[in-house]
């Protein structure tokens, strides 16, 4: 069965623009030009308005992609229902997680993972949240380990871990309210209006609860600068250029000689859930499952150790 025309079609939809898709499918521009005129011939409509720069879809070719996305996914099920006859002794996953996640928990779980099942083919797939939760549900990927809340309603997910969320401050800053919760400070908010901020990019969840703390603190905060990682955010931190949010997972990788101070915010203090989602209402492979237990397993025992 050839599925080289659903992909195709896909890519030049995507990129809105032939040449674009030609350079991403590694083919040249003339020959993906044809190619899609002889799918349209074959088919007797055009599912491309060329008129249109972007390149857009006619309304026959909007009906086109949404059918090709349901026949590759239900490829991609029964590939995986086949994997599954084998007893996990073969067979793919392509694991979803943002950049944070890649750094830490993967690297103490996907070992154990390996060894259990050493002979399913592993992909990494790295992005943000939102785009996280848009893959899953398209079916790009098979399982995600990202944190709540998860907004698309064609996700379902088992928490993992629950851990508190952290305000990292400057070594020099200077806080006098000894209040302790779980060995930490707790701190107001509202008191760092004048200080300046090293925050995640606006697509990633810890900016999104952030932000959502900021407008209950009652103020914008002063953004010195914008970052794509927690663990930089932190040792930006560290080096007194300003203050952050992080996980408590992040400080205990991160392990800086000359840590931050490390302050608890809001009463309960402010935590954030660890999941791991899936499609609703697809069929899960058994390597999805096995690395899901893998991973409550292994992230169950940490908490504990900790």
């Amino acid at each position: 069965m050839d599925y080289k025309q659903y992909d195709y079609i896909l890519t030049v939809a995507e990129e809105k623009s032939i040449s674009k898709a030609a350079k991403k499918l590694f083919i040249s521009q003339p020959s993906l030009s044809q190619y899609i005129n002889r799918i349209e011939k074959h088919l007797g409509v055009n599912l491309f308005d060329r008129s249109t720069t972007p390149l857009e879809l006619t309304y026959e070719g909007e009906l086109f992609i949404e059918t090709a996305l349901k026949i590759k996914q239900l490829n991609e099920q029964l590939k995986k229902k086949f994997d599954d006859i084998t007893e996990l002794k073969s067979g793919r996953l392509n694991i979803g997680l943002t950049p944070s996640k890649a750094n830490n928990p993967l690297p103490i779980i996907l070992p154990c993972f390996k060894k259990n099942y050493p002979n399913i083919e592993l992909i990494i797939t790295e992005a943000s949240s939102s785009e996280l939760e848009n893959m899953l549900s398209k079916g790009v990927v098979d399982v995600c380990m990202m944190n709540l809340p998860i907004l698309n309603k064609n996700i379902e997910y088992e928490p993992i871990l629950i851990e508190k969320i952290l305000l990292a401050a400057p070594h020099s800053f200077v806080y006098e309210n000894e209040e302790q919760y779980s060995g930490y400070p707790r701190i107001d908010l509202k008191i760092l209006e004048n200080e300046q901020f090293i925050l995640l990019k606006q697509d990633q969840r810890i900016r999104q609860i952030s932000n959502h703390l900021f407008s209950n603190a009652g103020f914008k905060p002063k953004i010195l600068l914008e970052t794509r990682s927690l663990e930089t955010s932190l040792r930006l931190t560290a080096a007194e250029m300003g203050f952050c949010l992080v996980p408590e997972s992040i400080i205990n990788s991160a392990k800086l000689k000359n840590p931050p101070k490390y302050y608890v915010i809001g009463d309960p203090p402010l935590t954030w859930t660890l999941a791991i989602a899936y499609r609703k209402d697809v069929y899960h492979s058994k390597a999805a499952l096995a690395f899901s237990e893998t991973a409550k397993k292994i992230m169950c025992k940490n908490q504990h150790l900790n």
